[in-house]
Protein backbone atom coordinates (compact mmCIF):
# COMPACT_ATOMS: atom_id res chain seq x y z
CA UNK A 1 0.00 0.00 0.00
CA UNK A 2 1.05 3.41 -0.44
CA UNK A 3 0.33 6.20 2.02
CA UNK A 4 0.55 10.02 1.21
CA UNK A 5 1.54 11.92 3.98
CA UNK A 6 0.63 15.92 4.72
CA UNK A 7 2.95 17.11 7.20
CA UNK A 8 3.59 20.66 8.55
CA UNK A 9 6.20 21.89 6.35
CA UNK A 10 7.05 25.48 4.90
CA UNK A 11 10.59 26.61 2.88
CA UNK A 12 12.79 28.17 5.07
CA UNK A 13 10.76 27.62 8.23
CA UNK A 14 13.01 26.36 10.81
CA UNK A 15 10.73 25.29 13.78
CA UNK A 16 12.66 22.45 15.19
CA UNK A 17 9.47 20.50 16.39
CA UNK A 18 7.59 20.92 12.96
CA UNK A 19 10.75 18.61 11.57
CA UNK A 20 11.10 16.23 14.02
CA UNK A 21 7.54 15.43 14.62
CA UNK A 22 7.34 15.30 10.82
CA UNK A 23 10.29 13.09 10.17
CA UNK A 24 9.42 10.68 13.11
CA UNK A 25 5.64 10.26 12.47
CA UNK A 26 6.93 9.20 8.44
CA UNK A 27 9.72 6.76 10.18
CA UNK A 28 7.10 5.14 12.02
CA UNK A 29 4.68 4.01 9.01
CA UNK A 30 7.85 2.99 7.11
CA UNK A 31 8.72 0.82 9.55
CA UNK A 32 5.78 -0.59 9.51
CA UNK A 33 6.14 -1.56 6.18
CA UNK A 34 4.39 0.87 3.84
CA UNK A 35 5.72 3.09 0.82
CA UNK A 36 5.57 6.74 1.74
CA UNK A 37 5.17 9.84 -0.05
CA UNK A 38 5.26 13.38 1.66
CA UNK A 39 2.77 15.20 -0.02
CA UNK A 40 4.15 18.85 -1.39
CA UNK A 41 1.46 21.59 -2.46
CA UNK A 42 2.76 24.36 -4.07
CA UNK A 43 -0.46 26.67 -3.81
CA UNK A 44 -1.30 28.66 -6.88
CA UNK A 45 -3.61 31.72 -5.32
CA UNK A 46 -5.85 34.37 -7.25
CA UNK A 47 -6.28 37.63 -5.63
CA UNK A 48 -9.92 36.24 -4.11
CA UNK A 49 -8.24 33.28 -2.32
CA UNK A 50 -6.02 36.02 -0.54
CA UNK A 51 -8.57 38.22 0.34
CA UNK A 52 -10.34 35.06 1.66
CA UNK A 53 -7.87 34.35 3.82
CA UNK A 54 -7.02 37.49 5.36
CA UNK A 55 -11.24 37.79 5.80
CA UNK A 56 -10.82 34.30 7.89
CA UNK A 57 -7.91 35.62 9.84
CA UNK A 58 -9.44 38.22 10.97
CA UNK A 59 -12.91 36.60 11.77
CA UNK A 60 -11.07 33.64 13.91
CA UNK A 61 -8.80 36.36 15.69
CA UNK A 62 -5.72 35.25 14.14
CA UNK A 63 -4.59 38.20 12.57
CA UNK A 64 -1.83 38.19 14.81
CA UNK A 65 -0.54 35.35 13.39
CA UNK A 66 -0.23 36.99 9.70
CA UNK A 67 1.57 40.37 11.70
CA UNK A 68 4.08 38.16 13.12
CA UNK A 69 4.55 36.49 9.69
CA UNK A 70 5.19 40.19 8.20
CA UNK A 71 6.88 41.28 11.00
CA UNK A 72 9.53 38.33 10.79
CA UNK A 73 10.38 39.23 6.78
CA UNK A 74 10.97 42.64 7.87
CA UNK A 75 12.91 41.59 10.77
CA UNK A 76 15.16 39.51 8.55
CA UNK A 77 17.16 42.43 8.15
CA UNK A 78 18.24 43.42 11.07
CA UNK A 79 22.30 43.17 11.43
CA UNK A 80 22.11 41.24 14.34
CA UNK A 81 19.58 38.97 13.13
CA UNK A 82 19.86 37.88 9.23
CA UNK A 83 23.08 36.47 9.08
CA UNK A 84 22.37 34.33 12.26
CA UNK A 85 18.99 33.16 10.91
CA UNK A 86 20.71 32.23 7.61
CA UNK A 87 23.02 30.03 9.24
CA UNK A 88 19.96 28.37 11.48
CA UNK A 89 17.78 27.88 8.10
CA UNK A 90 20.74 26.36 6.77
CA UNK A 91 21.55 23.85 9.50
CA UNK A 92 17.89 23.10 9.49
CA UNK A 93 17.24 22.56 4.96
CA UNK A 94 20.30 20.43 5.70
CA UNK A 95 18.57 18.19 7.85
CA UNK A 96 14.95 18.58 5.90
CA UNK A 97 17.05 17.94 2.21
CA UNK A 98 18.58 14.05 4.14
CA UNK A 99 15.23 13.35 6.33
CA UNK A 100 12.29 14.25 4.39
CA UNK A 101 12.68 16.31 0.91
CA UNK A 102 13.97 13.14 -0.95
CA UNK A 103 10.11 11.83 0.24
CA UNK A 104 8.39 14.50 -1.48
CA UNK A 105 6.29 14.30 -4.34
CA UNK A 106 5.45 18.14 -5.58
CA UNK A 107 1.70 19.02 -6.89
CA UNK A 108 1.23 23.00 -8.04
CA UNK A 109 -2.07 23.71 -8.01
CA UNK A 110 -5.52 22.80 -6.43
CA UNK A 111 -6.34 20.64 -9.68
CA UNK A 112 -3.13 18.99 -9.77
CA UNK A 113 -3.17 18.61 -5.97
CA UNK A 114 -6.82 16.56 -5.61
CA UNK A 115 -6.24 14.74 -8.86
CA UNK A 116 -2.89 13.45 -7.47
CA UNK A 117 -4.58 12.40 -4.17
CA UNK A 118 -5.68 9.22 -6.42
CA UNK A 119 -2.28 8.01 -6.05
CA UNK A 120 -2.23 6.76 -2.38
CA UNK A 121 -4.11 4.21 -0.80
CA UNK A 122 -4.71 6.05 2.35
CA UNK A 123 -3.55 10.10 2.98
CA UNK A 124 -2.36 10.70 6.47
CA UNK A 125 -2.25 14.08 7.64
CA UNK A 126 -0.11 14.83 11.68
CA UNK A 127 0.95 16.02 13.88
CA UNK A 128 1.29 19.74 15.16
CA UNK A 129 -0.53 22.13 14.65
CA UNK A 130 -2.20 21.22 11.65
CA UNK A 131 -6.20 22.58 11.97
CA UNK A 132 -5.94 25.92 13.30
CA UNK A 133 -8.31 28.09 12.25
CA UNK A 134 -6.05 30.12 10.34
CA UNK A 135 -5.58 27.03 8.30
CA UNK A 136 -9.55 26.12 7.17
CA UNK A 137 -9.44 28.10 3.96
CA UNK A 138 -6.91 25.94 2.25
CA UNK A 139 -8.52 23.04 2.22
CA UNK A 140 -5.13 20.98 2.54
CA UNK A 141 -4.63 19.79 6.01
CA UNK A 142 -8.14 18.81 6.92
CA UNK A 143 -7.43 17.40 3.55
CA UNK A 144 -10.30 18.30 1.77
CA UNK A 145 -8.65 17.74 -1.44
CA UNK A 146 -8.02 14.32 -1.07
CA UNK A 147 -11.10 12.38 -3.26
CA UNK A 148 -13.93 10.50 -1.61
CA UNK A 149 -12.22 7.37 -2.50
CA UNK A 150 -9.12 7.63 -0.92
CA UNK A 151 -9.32 6.50 2.75
CA UNK A 152 -8.20 9.66 5.28
CA UNK A 153 -6.79 9.58 8.72
CA UNK A 154 -6.05 11.73 10.79
CA UNK A 155 -3.09 10.69 13.38
CA UNK A 156 -2.14 13.40 16.37
CA UNK A 157 -3.79 16.29 15.08
CA UNK A 158 -4.24 19.44 16.75
CA UNK A 159 -6.00 22.07 16.28
CA UNK A 160 -3.85 24.35 18.58
CA UNK A 161 -7.06 26.43 20.27
CA UNK A 162 -9.20 25.59 22.72
CA UNK A 163 -12.54 26.49 20.96
CA UNK A 164 -13.13 27.10 17.04
CA UNK A 165 -14.70 29.96 16.19
CA UNK A 166 -18.48 29.90 15.47
CA UNK A 167 -18.23 30.76 11.86
CA UNK A 168 -16.27 27.89 11.28
CA UNK A 169 -18.19 25.00 13.25
CA UNK A 170 -20.47 23.56 10.64
CA UNK A 171 -17.47 23.63 7.73
CA UNK A 172 -15.03 21.86 10.66
CA UNK A 173 -17.60 19.38 11.25
CA UNK A 174 -18.27 18.60 7.63
CA UNK A 175 -14.45 17.90 6.59
CA UNK A 176 -14.10 15.70 10.37
CA UNK A 177 -16.96 13.30 8.99
CA UNK A 178 -14.99 12.55 5.89
CA UNK A 179 -11.85 10.61 8.03
CA UNK A 180 -12.00 7.27 7.95
CA UNK A 181 -10.22 7.19 11.53
CA UNK A 182 -9.11 10.33 13.75
CA UNK A 183 -7.37 10.52 16.68
CA UNK A 184 -5.59 13.91 18.13
CA UNK A 185 -3.08 15.03 19.87
CA UNK A 186 -4.49 16.60 22.79
CA UNK A 187 -8.06 15.88 25.08
CA UNK A 188 -9.58 18.80 23.88
CA UNK A 189 -9.49 18.43 20.48
CA UNK A 190 -11.32 15.14 21.13
CA UNK A 191 -14.13 17.12 22.88
CA UNK A 192 -14.03 19.81 19.46
CA UNK A 193 -14.13 16.63 17.66
CA UNK A 194 -16.94 14.80 19.14
CA UNK A 195 -19.25 18.22 19.80
CA UNK A 196 -18.88 19.07 15.99
CA UNK A 197 -19.02 15.86 13.96
CA UNK A 198 -20.37 11.92 14.16
CA UNK A 199 -16.62 11.08 14.61
CA UNK A 200 -15.01 9.21 17.71
CA UNK A 201 -11.64 10.84 18.52
CA UNK A 202 -8.67 8.79 20.37
CA UNK A 203 -6.05 10.69 22.00
CA UNK A 204 -2.46 9.40 21.09
CA UNK A 205 1.04 10.24 21.37
CA UNK A 206 2.71 13.18 19.28
CA UNK A 207 4.85 11.29 16.67
CA UNK A 208 8.17 12.14 18.66
CA UNK A 209 7.07 10.46 21.36
CA UNK A 210 6.70 7.38 19.12
CA UNK A 211 10.11 7.23 19.32
CA UNK A 212 12.11 5.80 22.22
CA UNK A 213 14.81 7.41 23.96
CA UNK A 214 16.83 5.16 23.29
CA UNK A 215 16.12 5.21 19.35
CA UNK A 216 16.66 9.32 19.81
CA UNK A 217 20.02 8.98 21.64
CA UNK A 218 21.21 6.52 18.30
CA UNK A 219 19.44 9.12 15.98
CA UNK A 220 21.44 11.98 17.05
CA UNK A 221 24.95 10.12 17.65
CA UNK A 222 24.57 8.58 13.81
CA UNK A 223 23.60 11.87 12.49
CA UNK A 224 26.59 14.22 13.28
CA UNK A 225 27.96 16.72 10.75
CA UNK A 226 30.83 18.95 10.56
CA UNK A 227 28.56 22.04 10.98
CA UNK A 228 27.23 20.37 13.79
CA UNK A 229 30.11 19.06 15.84
CA UNK A 230 30.47 22.27 17.45
CA UNK A 231 27.50 21.87 18.80
CA UNK A 232 28.54 18.58 20.19
CA UNK A 233 31.30 19.87 21.59
CA UNK A 234 29.20 22.34 23.53
CA UNK A 235 27.12 19.42 25.55
CA UNK A 236 29.73 17.51 26.35
CA UNK A 237 31.78 20.07 28.87
CA UNK A 238 30.44 22.09 31.84
CA UNK A 239 26.72 21.79 32.67
CA UNK A 240 24.64 24.30 31.74
CA UNK A 241 21.08 25.74 31.34
CA UNK A 242 19.30 25.20 27.80
CA UNK A 243 17.02 27.88 26.73
CA UNK A 244 14.33 27.57 24.23
CA UNK A 245 11.89 30.64 24.25
CA UNK A 246 9.67 31.36 21.05
CA UNK A 247 7.05 33.94 22.55
CA UNK A 248 8.44 37.61 23.38
CA UNK A 249 7.31 36.97 27.03
CA UNK A 250 9.33 39.26 28.69
CA UNK A 251 8.66 37.41 32.38
CA UNK A 252 10.07 34.24 30.93
CA UNK A 253 13.36 35.38 30.41
CA UNK A 254 13.42 37.38 33.71
CA UNK A 255 12.77 34.18 35.89
CA UNK A 256 15.65 32.39 33.52
CA UNK A 257 18.19 34.84 34.42
CA UNK A 258 17.44 34.57 38.01
CA UNK A 259 17.77 30.60 37.34
CA UNK A 260 21.53 31.08 35.81
CA UNK A 261 21.66 33.15 38.85
CA UNK A 262 20.92 31.22 41.99
CA UNK A 263 22.85 27.79 40.05
CA UNK A 264 25.97 29.76 38.86
CA UNK A 265 25.75 27.67 35.66
CA UNK A 266 26.12 29.00 31.97
CA UNK A 267 23.13 29.00 29.45
CA UNK A 268 22.45 28.11 25.71
CA UNK A 269 20.33 29.89 24.48
CA UNK A 270 18.69 29.65 20.76
CA UNK A 271 17.48 33.23 20.80
CA UNK A 272 14.74 34.83 17.52
CA UNK A 273 12.91 31.89 17.08
CA UNK A 274 10.43 33.13 14.20
CA UNK A 275 11.18 36.81 14.55
CA UNK A 276 13.83 39.14 16.01
CA UNK A 277 13.38 39.82 19.57
CA UNK A 278 15.76 42.33 21.32
CA UNK A 279 15.25 41.23 24.54
CA UNK A 280 16.59 38.27 23.37
CA UNK A 281 20.20 39.80 23.18
CA UNK A 282 20.38 39.87 27.23
CA UNK A 283 20.14 36.54 28.37
CA UNK A 284 22.46 33.62 27.52
CA UNK A 285 25.88 32.91 27.69
CA UNK A 286 26.16 31.11 24.44
CA UNK A 287 23.80 31.77 21.69
CA UNK A 288 24.31 29.24 18.45
CA UNK A 289 22.55 29.55 15.35
CA UNK A 290 23.71 27.01 13.30
CA UNK A 291 21.64 24.31 15.19
CA UNK A 292 19.84 21.64 13.19
CA UNK A 293 17.01 20.16 14.88
CA UNK A 294 19.35 16.71 15.81
CA UNK A 295 21.30 19.41 17.49
CA UNK A 296 18.74 20.78 19.08
CA UNK A 297 17.74 17.45 20.74
CA UNK A 298 21.10 17.00 21.79
CA UNK A 299 21.10 20.41 23.65
CA UNK A 300 18.12 19.48 25.28
CA UNK A 301 19.27 15.90 26.25
CA UNK A 302 22.46 16.92 27.90
CA UNK A 303 21.36 20.20 29.78
CA UNK A 304 21.06 20.25 33.69
CA UNK A 305 17.75 22.47 33.33
CA UNK A 306 15.73 23.27 30.46
CA UNK A 307 13.41 26.26 30.11
CA UNK A 308 11.11 26.79 27.23
CA UNK A 309 7.70 27.62 26.28
CA UNK A 310 8.42 24.87 23.15
CA UNK A 311 5.49 21.86 23.30
CA UNK A 312 8.29 19.81 21.57
CA UNK A 313 11.08 20.74 24.03
CA UNK A 314 8.56 19.73 27.14
CA UNK A 315 8.18 16.69 25.25
CA UNK A 316 12.45 15.94 24.69
CA UNK A 317 12.98 17.18 28.15
CA UNK A 318 10.25 14.52 29.43
CA UNK A 319 11.95 11.74 26.97
CA UNK A 320 15.93 12.39 28.43
CA UNK A 321 14.48 12.98 32.33
CA UNK A 322 15.45 16.69 32.10
CA UNK A 323 14.44 18.96 35.13
CA UNK A 324 12.29 21.52 33.25
CA UNK A 325 10.26 24.19 33.44
CA UNK A 326 7.62 25.19 31.24
CA UNK A 327 5.85 28.67 30.17
CA UNK A 328 2.58 29.41 28.95
CA UNK A 329 3.13 31.23 25.59
CA UNK A 330 -0.08 33.29 26.62
CA UNK A 331 -2.51 33.78 29.20
CA UNK A 332 -5.78 31.28 29.58
CA UNK A 333 -8.18 34.39 29.68
CA UNK A 334 -7.22 34.41 25.71
CA UNK A 335 -9.53 32.60 23.80
CA UNK A 336 -7.02 31.78 21.25
CA UNK A 337 -4.48 30.53 23.91
CA UNK A 338 -2.62 27.54 22.72
CA UNK A 339 -1.76 26.05 26.17
CA UNK A 340 -4.50 22.81 26.26
CA UNK A 341 -1.53 20.73 24.56
CA UNK A 342 0.60 21.54 27.44
CA UNK A 343 -2.45 21.26 29.69
CA UNK A 344 -2.82 17.96 27.79
CA UNK A 345 0.74 16.56 27.54
CA UNK A 346 1.30 16.65 31.57
CA UNK A 347 -2.16 15.28 32.34
CA UNK A 348 -1.67 12.12 30.25
CA UNK A 349 2.01 11.78 31.31
CA UNK A 350 1.22 12.53 35.11
CA UNK A 351 4.08 15.60 35.08
CA UNK A 352 4.30 17.50 38.50
CA UNK A 353 2.21 20.42 37.20
CA UNK A 354 4.37 22.36 39.29
CA UNK A 355 7.09 22.76 36.44
CA UNK A 356 4.50 25.00 34.66
CA UNK A 357 5.50 28.52 35.67
CA UNK A 358 3.38 29.64 38.11
CA UNK A 359 5.55 31.88 40.39
CA UNK A 360 8.35 30.52 41.22
CA UNK A 361 11.49 29.43 38.85
CA UNK A 362 13.34 27.45 41.43
CA UNK A 363 10.29 24.82 41.41
CA UNK A 364 12.72 23.65 38.35
CA UNK A 365 14.11 21.48 41.46
CA UNK A 366 11.08 19.70 42.50
CA UNK A 367 11.48 15.84 41.60
CA UNK A 368 9.38 14.36 39.09
CA UNK A 369 8.32 10.68 39.40
CA UNK A 370 9.92 9.26 36.18
CA UNK A 371 9.05 5.83 36.67
CA UNK A 372 5.35 7.11 36.44
CA UNK A 373 6.06 9.19 33.62
CA UNK A 374 7.65 6.56 31.74
CA UNK A 375 5.44 3.82 32.22
CA UNK A 376 2.10 6.27 30.89
CA UNK A 377 4.40 6.66 28.16
CA UNK A 378 5.02 3.35 27.53
CA UNK A 379 0.95 2.82 27.69
CA UNK A 380 0.20 5.89 25.27
CA UNK A 381 3.14 4.46 22.56
CA UNK A 382 1.52 1.12 22.47
CA UNK A 383 -1.97 2.47 22.07
CA UNK A 384 -0.94 4.81 19.71
CA UNK A 385 1.09 2.48 17.55
CA UNK A 386 -1.98 0.13 17.60
CA UNK A 387 -4.38 2.80 16.43
CA UNK A 388 -1.86 3.34 13.20
CA UNK A 389 -1.13 -0.17 12.61
CA UNK A 390 -5.26 -0.65 12.65
CA UNK A 391 -5.89 3.04 10.33
CA UNK A 392 -3.94 1.85 7.97
CA UNK A 393 -4.54 -1.87 6.95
Amino acid sequence: MKIGCVIAYSKGHNNYGTSLQGYALVRKIQELGYDVEIIEYVKRLSLIDKVKYVINAIRAGEIKVLKRKAWGKRAYHHPQYAEGLTLRTQAVDAYKSKKLIPLFHRYTGFKALSEGSLNYDTVVVGSDQVWTPLSLPNKFFNLLFVKDSVRKVSYASSFGVSHIPDFQKKATGHYLDRFYKISVREQRGKEIIESLSHQQALVVADPTLLLTREEWEKEIAENISESTAQNVARTEGTPYIFCYLISPNKEARIQVQRLKDETGLPMVTIRHMEQYREIDETIGDEAPYAVDPNDFVRYISKAQYVCTDSFHCTVFSTLFHRPFMTFYRTSHQVRSNRNSRIDSLFEILGINKSHIFKDDILKIKEPIDWNRVDNNLEELRLDSLKFLKTALK
